[in-house]
């Protein structure tokens, strides 16, 4: 009898490969606190005493096991067909449904964790958390215009721009597998595939028979409170063997674990401190996500699949900090909601032509986030600060405590709408199934991508204020309305207390072709070549307003307009050669492109005097696009009659005309240019194996490490050469164990645990100043359980020594903020499935 699971929802689990090397940090696990170690010890504990007691000896291996001994192989779809992962020449890292229910794998960072060579990032104007994390492959990372890593929903692509929010992020239920794919995959995959691929690949409908899957998640956080996640899929046969419907539904709550505090003291003089607590777990999050497929099986080759899928993430509040004030604290004047809402209706329909195969995929994406944020700081502060004590004239000079405690703390709300519209339309034919030694694919690619930013900042009361304090109107006072003795002046300058506005408009179109061939030169060597070449065009527009913006190209009220073209290729050669049947060594050579993209104008007095103060005294309307050539040699293999699993790969890469984000002194604006060069060298390293004298354990090793390093630059103000490309960390490690016994013919145990260390990174080029590195840590997760037919209840425990390590310290528009783990949590799940 196989010891696996019955309640796994999708196919057999991989354990051959069942993902790369985890994210690793922290060098020594910190000690656990007593309540969670104590917990985690007597589950862990009273299990394995339960298991022993009840199975069979350990060490004596099953007469019967069948092919327990033996690890699964892992099918993957990277190249558009379905594949033995060993026959694919390329670096692919899978983490399979089991994983993402065993290890509680929530999202991008959690996926970060387990697979090696994946890291993300705090972009430079929000907070990391759902919706808001750059992923980076490889250190090829970056948080302006089109993201290094495409992001795939099965076979659509999930395309919005990054700068002011992070990549698309899709819940992870009624999930087969995820498909980390490193990298450049741009041939198949499009152009913000320069660093690599993450592909959801989902569970599709069934027309044969009903299915269904309930799992209900209850659990505690430290420092937080009580946390719940439903989740369901139903799966209905409604015309057997023709169409089939699946729905699958989440809705969870996670409570915060952010602490507000009032603001005392002043801001401006430097004398600000927390005051007494006026919140406590800010930063909860609430999910609701709803996905329905449908399936039509027309004829055996003919298939019509439409789906939709509506999700929404809110969190209360952001989960960063401000260290200064200490871990898990904050004293923001001004709430700081964030909803996500993401629509995505799509159409697959797949026909057999006899001399290939023809699908189509339309897709619409949909994608809205309404951010708010206290931009006391960087608004009615700065103002204070910069400008009126900066002054050395009277009235200014008598009024500089006034300017300070009052002028200087009035909170200034800042609320960012983002809207996203991508339609996409996907042709390619394809090699039949069971094609003999040439298999082909080649297909046509179009994506509208249309996005709107609105900043609108205020400053309720400062106009008012001002006048008590000074005894005129803000809007005749020659510092604060810049109009003042000029033909141009407004006297409403200051209306509705307005600090800053910028209403931005892009829309980007995007043609290419593409095409890969893969030839069977003989029984063991496998060649393939392949391209695709791109097309786009990208217009922007930007009107501005307010304090902040005077000066700017768009604050006339006529936009400020630019365009550009962009075009490139991302060609890809692979070889590869099977030593037997189980194991093979390939290389490749492939090229990642990005496309450029326009930027804000920056030609605002204020962002002028920043840019000077760098060496910057043009600033560009665009940026060029960025390329990368990557060089790998791995090998793949399956041991020991199918005992151990082992995939190892070193590459090389060489990127061209890095596009980044740098952020402006003193108006705290962005721009987005070409830094430089880098190359970069690494490698990856996964193991698997089952130990023949302990029938049900299999152990696991995902190592990682790189060197990524800037090696020219046009400004060794923004990056220096020779200094490390940002979010790489250095190495990485995960440690996974899962043992499965049968306890009874019905009855199963399981224990599942990992270790996972994320060594240091680097989150700025400035050295020596507060986010210059972001330092290593570690979490370690656990999962014990009994498992009876079709019902699983199970105990777990996420980052159970309470690793409170600050992961990351980026200065989000010019404020200093903190980021780490989510503190301790324990829980119970209840699954299943029928």
């Amino acid at each position: 009898m196989r010891s696996s699971r019955p309640i796994h929802e999708g196919p057999a689990r991989s354990l051959r490969h069942a993902g790369p090397a985890r994210s690793l940090r922290h060098a020594s696990v910190p000690a656990a606190r007593p309540g969670a170690a104590a917990c985690a010890a007597a589950w862990a504990g009273g299990l394995l005493a339960f298991l022993n007691l009840w199975g069979p000896a350990m060490s004596a291996p099953a007469a019967d096991s069948g092919d327990d001994a033996a690890l699964q192989e892992v099918v993957v779809t990277a190249n558009r067909r379905t594949e033995d992962i060993k026959d694919v020449p390329v670096s692919i890292g899978v983490v399979d449904a089991q994983q993402i229910d065993d290890l509680h794998v929530d999202g991008y960072e959690d996926l970060s964790r387990i697979v090696a060579g994946i890291s993300f990032a705090a972009h430079n104007n929000g907070p990391n958390g759902p919706g808001q994390d750059n992923i980076t492959i490889r250190g090829v990372s970056s948080t302006v215009g089109n993201p290094t890593v495409s992001t795939y929903l099965d076979d659509v692509p999930l395309i919005t721009f990054t700068g002011y929010e992070g990549d698309t992020e899709p819940r992870l239920i009624d999930v087969e597998r995820v498909e980390i794919l490193r990298g450049p995959q741009g041939t198949l995959y499009g152009a913000s595939s320069e660093g690599g691929t993450v592909r959801f690949i989902t569970n599709q409908p069934d027309a044969k028979a009903w299915s269904g899957y309930l799992r209900q998640d209850y659990s505690g956080t430290e420092f937080g409170g009580f946390n719940f996640d439903e989740r369901g899929v139903l799966n209905i046969p409604v015309v057997e063997d023709v169409f089939a419907l699946r729905i699958s539904a989440e809705y969870g709550k996670q409570s915060g674990f952010i602490n507000n505090y009032a603001l005392e003291g002043s801001l401006a003089a430097g004398t600000a401190s927390a005051g007494p607590l006026v919140r406590k777990g800010v930063n909860n999050e609430t999910d609701a996500v709803v996905r329905i497929v449908g399936k039509w099986s027309i004829a055996d080759d003919f298939t019509v699949t439409p789906s939709v899928l509506y999700q929404q993430v809110s969190l209360g509040s952001s989960s960063t900090f401000l260290p200064q004030y200490g871990t898990f604290n904050q004293n923001f004047q001004v709430p700081s909601p964030d909803t996500d809402s993401l629509l995505l209706p799509t159409l697959t329909i797949k026909k057999g032509l006899g001399f290939a195969d023809l699908t189509s995929v339309t897709s619409y994406l949909y994608r809205r986030v309404n951010r708010d944020t206290d931009g006391t700081f960087f608004n009615t502060t700065a103002i204070a600060q910069f400008t009126l004590d900066a002054a050395t004239t009277p009235p200014y000079t008598t009024h500089t405590a006034q300017n300070n405690d009052i002028l200087g703390n009035i909170a200034s709300p800042v609320f960012f709408r983002d809207n996203f519209n991508t339609w996409t339309q996907e042709l390619r034919l394809s090699s039949p199934v069971g094609a003999g030694r040439i298999k082909w694919v080649a297909g046509l690619f179009y994506a509208d991508e249309e996005w709107t930013h609105l900043d609108h900042e205020t400053a309720p009361g400062f106009s008012a204020a001002f006048q008590s304090i000074y005894g005129y109107s803000i809007d005749q006072d020659p510092l604060l309305n810049p109009t003042v003795g000029t033909p141009a002046f407004n006297p409403n300058f200051w209306a509705n207390d307005l600090v800053w506005q910028v209403y931005d408009h892009n829309n980007v179109d995007q043609y290419s072709v593409f095409g890969q061939v893969d030839i069977d030169v003989t029984s063991s060597l496998h060649v393939g070549i392949g391209d695709r070449y791109v097309e786009a065009k990208e217009k922007f527009d930007e009107v501005g307003a307010g304090y902040f913006d005077y000066g700017g190209e768009g604050t006339t009220g006529t936009p400020f307009y630019q365009s550009s073209s962009f075009s490139g290729s991302t060609p890809k050669a692979t070889a590869t050669y099977d030593l037997t049947d189980f194991a093979s060594v390939y290389a490749s050579a492939a090229k990642g492109f990005r496309l450029g993209g326009e930027t804000t104008p920056n030609t605002n007095s204020l962002c002028v005097q920043g840019l000077a103060s760098i060496g910057i005294f043009s600033s560009p309307s665009s940026y060029q696009p960025d390329h990368v050539w990557s060089y790998e040699l791995g090998s793949k293999s399956l041991l020991f009659q199918k005992s151990l699993s082992v995939n190892a790969d070193v590459y090389y890469l060489d990127w061209t005309s890095i596009q980044q984000t740098i952020t402006i002194p003193i108006c705290g604006g962005a721009l987005n240019t070409n830094i430089g060069d880098a190359k970069a060298i690494g490698g990856e390293l996964e193991v698997r194996f089952k130990p023949p004298v302990i029938n049900g354990l299999t152990l696991g090793a995902n190592l990682g490490g790189e060197h990524a390093y800037v090696t020219s630059t046009v400004d060794a103000k923004t990056a220096a050469v020779g200094q490390d490309i940002l979010y790489t960390p250095k190495y990485t490690a995960t440690l996974l164990a899962d043992y499965t016994r049968h306890l009874t013919d019905s009855l199963i145990g399981f224990v599942r645990g990992d270790y996972a260390y994320t060594g240091q990174s680097y989150g700025s080029f400035q050295v020596g100043q507060p986010g210059y590195i972001d330092p290593a840590y570690s979490v370690v997760n656990l999962n014990v359980g009994i498992a009876i037919q079709n019902f699983q209840i199970a105990a777990y425990a996420k980052n159970l020594f309470d690793d409170r390590t600050v992961l990351q310290e980026p200065t989000i528009n010019s404020v200093l903020e903190g980021y780490t783990l989510r503190p301790v949590t324990i829980g119970l799940t209840f699954q299943t499935k029928f």
